[in-house]
């Protein structure tokens, strides 16, 4: 259908997880000694995390793929925190610093400003959080004298949220009981669990301060969302053959890559057995797949994929048959409306498309034509738009660094490095 004269060839590795990356920073700033993390993702959202900290008193250094931790000296920021653009950032360092009781304000980009945070701030405030803020966004500014015990039921499947409240609850000798939707990303508790924090994860989360002492050394995964786009150009480039090594295994991260199966995709995944880690790592190898079949994606498998919608999108355009994408409504809360945006790029490239309230019906088989994006300041919409680009042009725009640096600063180097 299209004549493209490149394909994508050869073997690489990816920086750090950004999950897990935020999670290692945040975590290892309460425990009073030093921590070693190898391969910490360096995009925008995780370096955001890392000044936050380092302006509420935490020792952080990297050098050379090495990152320094010295924990247990929080205090109270002097300045308002810049959030940016982060949405983790701003809602779990929220909890986090609520626990601790540090007293600050955060703030972040225009984005940010917009995205909801009384999905926090409610349950923060029955812990008894003195938050002010500006119409259940940001800016916030939060004071706590002593933290009460939730027992909370997630009104939303946000990992974000579940970890936030984890984080407070680390403030209180007391437990606080979290009932949650176990498909949303389990990697705070792993971490937790993993460094003997006093907490227990059934059918509800059961958390409170906890004892902790040891410094740790760890590795993280390469980050399986940002290894979802180049999977998606090996996939429908012809003659595409790429192996990724050492990315993220954890099931609540494989929605994507399920997904992708469900549609005949060539995909193999091999699982690592490593030890004294709490996330598993896998070796994933990818081929061109010419006859995709149309799919349904919806309910928990949602959750398990929320973020790779936009580029799972750009792959269903390429399936033989209809594909259709409910239960996603919480993707017009993101960065920018996710939805609307691919919606919107796609008719104006000539896909048979329709929009729903909560996901997108996309009609495949139909020639896509060059046109220009409205990638609307968000990372994931400009990189997804770029692998299309890819196929249609054989070449990619390469103007939309400063907003795909928030998430994947590697992403132009890694790609020229695979075409041929």
């Amino acid at each position: 259908m299209y004549n493209t004269t490149k394909k994508l060839s050869g073997t690489i590795e990816l920086k750090g997880d950004k999950s897990i990356s935020h999670r290692l920073l945040m975590i290892g700033s309460l425990i009073s000694d030093k921590h070693n993390i190898k391969n910490l993702s360096q995009c925008e959202d995780v370096l955001t995390t890392m000044r936050c900290l380092q302006e509420c008193n935490i020792h952080i250094d990297h050098t050379n793929n090495l990152t320094t931790i010295i924990g247990g000296t929080l205090k109270s920021p002097k300045i308002s925190l810049n959030c940016k653009n982060s949405g983790t950032t701003a809602r779990m360092l929220t909890g986090l610093l609520a626990g601790q009781k540090i007293n600050s304000s955060l703030r972040g980009d225009s984005s940010l400003s917009k995205r909801p945070m009384k999905r926090i701030i409610k349950p923060l405030e029955a812990m008894s959080v003195n938050i002010k803020h500006a119409n259940n966004m940001l800016p916030i500014t939060i004071r706590t004298d002593d933290i009460k015990p939730i027992n909370y039921k997630m009104l939303t499947k946000s990992a974000q949220v579940k970890s936030s409240l984890m984080l407070a609850s680390l403030g209180s000798n007391k437990y606080s009981s979290i009932a949650y939707n176990k498909n949303t990303r389990d990697h705070t508790e792993k971490i937790l669990k993993y460094l003997k924090f006093d907490i227990s994860v059934k059918e509800k989360i059961k958390i409170r301060r906890s004892n902790v002492e040891k410094g740790f050394s760890l590795t993280v995964p390469g980050d399986i969302s940002n290894a979802s786009f180049i999977i998606a150009a090996c996939i429908i480039i012809p003659h595409s053959k790429i192996i990724i090594k050492n990315v993220l295994y954890n099931k609540t991260r494989l929605g994507f890559i399920n997904a992708l199966k469900k549609m005949g995709a060539n995909i193999k995944v091999v699982k690592k057995e490593r030890n004294q880690n709490p996330e598993k790592f896998c070796d994933v190898t990818v081929k061109h797949t010419p006859q995709l079949r149309g799919i349904t994606v919806s309910g928990d498998e949602i959750i398990t994929m929320i973020d790779e919608i936009p580029i799972f999108s750009i792959v269903a355009t390429q399936a033989t048959s209809q594909t259709i994408i409910k239960n996603a409504s919480d993707l017009r809360n993101k960065e920018s409306d996710r939805l609307s945006l691919v919606y919107k790029n796609l008719v104006s490239m000539g896909a048979n498309i329709i929009e729903q309230s909560d996901g997108l019906t996309i009609n495949g088989n139909k020639k896509l034509y060059n046109t220009t994006i409205k990638h609307g300041n968000d990372h994931r919409i400009a990189m997804s738009f770029e692998v299309l680009n890819l196929l249609i042009n054989s070449k990619m725009d390469k103007s939309y660094n400063e907003v795909i640096k928030i998430s994947f600063p590697e992403f132009y180097d890694l790609m020229e490095d695979l075409i041929q």
